[in-house]
């Protein structure tokens, strides 16, 4: 009988801790109610990115970002969305992977493809803006009809 009382105690802390965790990273990593570009990319090796860019006229406003990956995933998405702030289109354009190594302090050679992960949804959710603004210069509104393909 004890063994399953501690067995039951030890799953609802357990429990408690990834509780707490998810509500502290959700609230600490809000994500805007309607971006103006998003991309959600899943990589060979199983990670999938997301980043979303608001916009304020010509520059980037407010970033998010999300992963379901390892620790270098986390750094790496977090550098794309930290390196897109307060840059113009163009700007963003210019973004590679090597820039995403540098503002982490680079990676083991076997996470590379972590960098390569981030700038590729980067440079997908600026694809996205672009696409959304195209819309709304064609006099549509620029956004995606529910259901549409995502990138």
């Amino acid at each position: 009988m004890d063994f399953f009382l501690h067995l039951f105690i030890g799953f609802a802390v357990l429990a408690g801790v990834v509780c707490t965790w998810a509500i502290v990273y959700y609230f600490a990593n809000p994500q805007p109610d309607n971006p103006d570009g998003k991309a959600r990319i899943t990589g060979s090796c199983g990670d999938t990115m997301e980043i979303a860019l608001t916009f304020d006229g010509e520059r980037v406003k407010e970033t998010s970002h999300w992963t379901d990956g390892c620790a270098y995933s986390l750094n790496c998405v977090y550098a794309a969305a930290c390196l897109a702030k307060d840059k113009t289109p163009d700007e963003i354009l210019e973004i590679d992977e090597r820039a995403i190594q540098e503002f982490i302090g680079g990676l083991p050679s076997d996470h590379i493809h972590c960098a390569r992960l981030a700038h590729e949804t980067l440079q997908a959710a600026l694809e996205d803006f672009m696409r959304n603004q195209a819309g709304k210069a064609h006099g549509g509104t620029g956004r995606k009809r529910e259901g549409g393909k995502k990138p």
